[in-house]
């Protein structure tokens, strides 16, 4: 007998594979109005997108790694928690009566056996009441973000806030050229670090950022995030980044690398082997977002970082915030007595510009000034 699905009125489809083609037949054959599709190529952008979407129907491989794994099993328990009316219908070419059954007893309707029809997959999917516009995400793989040229870089200046109309460096912020959730940047690092490829990233993006801002050395600094798992990997790490300098011909004394508060920095002697190796190149350093998460004070005290900047979370408008103003006097403190200078984020307004001018700040970075734009536009603007 067959399972009846009652009719949507508006759907969300996820498709989950790990062939290409695959991904690209169903979404081709299943294009429907009123019907939203997402795919993704791994068991990480399903879980962002499972996390992020109210999915109401799922169509799953049930291997996604190789033969000896069962994402799909997994996909199905992720499902239920956070959407538990979706229908999950899981593909397989091998099925067995274990499978079944275990599919089944996790919430899945059906699993069918590879290759199946269009015909069999629409038993579980009915045509949406809704006629609005079809529509289509694709969330790119990790190595087609890597090797598919879809790294892309903008600047924003850091400023002299006595003369903003001169620039002493630019902040390099690397976005991917997709219409998916992964185009938002902490996004994007949490599948890096899911697919443990954070030190792939950062190298893939520190090479677009030098490439593309090649120009903007002759005017100020190039300053580049590093997220804290990098120093995981110390030697890769710092090979990467001083060739990846050389490939675009920009001198390492131009680069400040940005050590970003996006999670716990790994044990205090890897961070101070980097730095010693890296500073021997001449780049110098900065903490990025200080104050927002993790405490960073350790390493701070050994990398000895030139630049310490303060979030925008605590700069935006911080004139009428006394408790980010205190904070903000801290850092200043603190920065002191590590002969650091202090880079105020986030500022939006003449008011925090004048505030940050009268505290003592002389660097600042916000809208203010300029939002983040390409190297040209920046060259023109303060060449």
């Amino acid at each position: 007998m067959k399972t009846r699905v009652p009719a949507t009125a508006g759907q969300t489809l996820l498709i989950i594979d790990d062939e290409p083609e695959i991904c690209t037949a169903l979404a081709t054959a299943l294009n429907e109005r009123g019907r939203h599709i997402i795919v993704c190529r791994d068991a990480e952008a399903a879980q962002f997108v499972i996390e992020r979407f109210p999915i109401t129907h799922v169509l799953t491989d049930i291997r996604l790694t190789g033969p000896f794994r069962f994402e799909g099993l997994d996909i199905i328990d992720q499902v239920k928690r956070h959407s538990p009316t979706a229908s999950v219908v899981v593909l397989t070419g091998h099925s067995t009566d274990e499978l079944q059954k275990e599919a089944r007893k996790r919430g899945a309707l059906s699993v069918l056996q590879k290759p199946a029809s269009i015909e069999e997959i629409e038993q579980f999917l009915p045509h949406p009441e809704n006629d609005g516009e079809s529509m289509l995400t694709i969330l790119p793989s990790i190595d087609e973000i890597l090797d598919g040229g879809l790294l892309a870089t903008q600047f924003q200046p850091l400023v002299w806030i006595e003369q903003p109309k001169h620039a002493v460096g630019f902040e390099a912020l690397t976005r991917v050229r997709t219409e998916s959730p992964l185009a938002n940047p902490e996004v994007l690092f949490r599948y890096a670090q899911a697919k443990n490829r954070v030190v792939d990233l950062e190298l893939a993006a520190a090479a677009n950022s030098l490439k593309s801002g090649r120009e903007l050395v002759d005017i100020g600094f190039i300053s580049i995030n590093a997220h804290p798992l990098v120093f995981t990997e110390i030697d890769r790490f710092c090979d990467g980044i001083i060739n990846a300098a050389a490939d675009a011909g920009v001198s390492p004394a131009r680069l400040v690398l940005e050590i970003t508060e996006q999670a716990p920095l790994p044990e205090l002697r890897r961070v101070e082997a980097a730095a010693t190796i890296l500073r021997s190149h001449g780049v110098r350093f900065a903490f990025d977002d200080l104050g927002t998460a993790y405490s960073h004070l350790p390493s701070i005290a050994a990398v000895r970082p030139s630049y310490l900047k303060i979030s925008q979370h605590f700069g935006t408008s911080c004139e009428a915030n006394p408790s980010h103003r205190k904070i903000i006097e801290n850092v200043q403190a603190l920065a002191a007595s590590f002969s650091s200078e202090v880079v105020l984020e986030g500022i939006e307004t003449k008011e925090t510009a004048t505030f940050a001018r009268e505290t003592g700040i002389r660097f600042g970075q916000g809208y203010f000034y300029s939002r983040p734009a390409e190297s040209s536009e920046l060259v023109a603007r303060y060449g």
